[in-house]
């Protein structure tokens, strides 16, 4: 069945971001892989005829850290894949989960001119009006979204998360090709079907669909802090809801 023909929608992004995964994956060594999915015609026609469709097998090291050095190269969506197998060592064995637990989402900022443009096209005011002091370096970095320090202009102590630049595109983006490859490894990798490859994506796009809606993070928060209002041992930081959206999130700053 050509490749178009399946969930996958061809569109440049698309098909440029195909090209990009299956040599990723064909640098790690699964080459053989890349054929068996048909997918062979994502590689450059110099790559194949130097290989003569012979593709070296893995080297170096083992196929475990291999694989989880491909998803750290491929980036959020990946690696998020990743971080949900690593909690089923029943579906993957326990080999490739330990090596998956061992990757970090840390990644570099991105600009804080763009972290202030979303959080003022979210909450529709100039941060200046929410914020007394608003700290342009960001204390922390990962793959969905940064977090900038901040003073709401009560005083408030605050922490400010906000989602990266077209990130939602791209995890979507993703999840149409993971859709279509965990198709083709059912056609014609017989194997793949003890570990159900559509299951683990439907469930992969379930998790981070809503990981990249804050305003589900916010919904938890609270209904935490409602639970264990009377733990003296438990502090969940308030969240400010008139300041919360799809993009961006608002906290109390809690150090600890």
């Amino acid at each position: 069945m050509p490749f178009n023909l399946l969930k996958l929608r061809s569109t440049y992004k698309n098909i440029s971001r195909v090209r990009q995964i299956s040599n990723v994956f064909l640098k790690y060594g699964f080459g053989h892989i890349i054929d068996q999915l048909r997918l062979s015609r994502f590689i450059p026609i110099r790559k194949r005829l130097k290989a003569f469709g012979q593709w070296p097998p893995v080297k170096g090291p083992n196929i475990p850290v291999s694989l989880r050095m491909a998803f750290g190269e491929l980036g959020p969506s990946f690696i998020k894949l990743a971080q949900i197998l690593a909690t089923r060592p029943d579906l993957i064995t326990s080999h490739y989960a330990d090596e998956f637990k061992k990757l970090q989402d840390r990644v570099p900022p991105f600009p804080s001119e763009q972290a202030r443009k979303i959080i003022e096209e979210e909450i529709r005011m100039p941060v200046s009006s929410m914020f007394s002091e608003f700290d342009e370096r960001p204390i922390a970095a990962a793959s969905i979204a940064q977090v900038h320090h901040g003073t709401l202009s009560d005083g408030s102590d605050v922490i400010i998360k906000v989602q990266r630049p077209d990130i939602k595109e791209q995890i979507e983006t993703d999840i149409n090709i993971l859709t279509t490859i965990a198709d083709l490894m059912e056609k014609y990798v017989a194997e793949s079907k003890f570990f159900n490859p559509k299951g683990i994506v439907e469930e992969f796009a379930k998790t981070v669909r809503k990981e990249i809606d804050f305003r589900e993070e916010a919904k938890n928060c609270s209904r935490f802090k409602k639970k264990f209002e009377e733990n003296p041992d438990i502090y969940i930081p308030k969240v400010f809801e008139e300041l919360i959206t799809e993009k961006v999130i608002v906290m109390e700053r809690i150090d600890g």
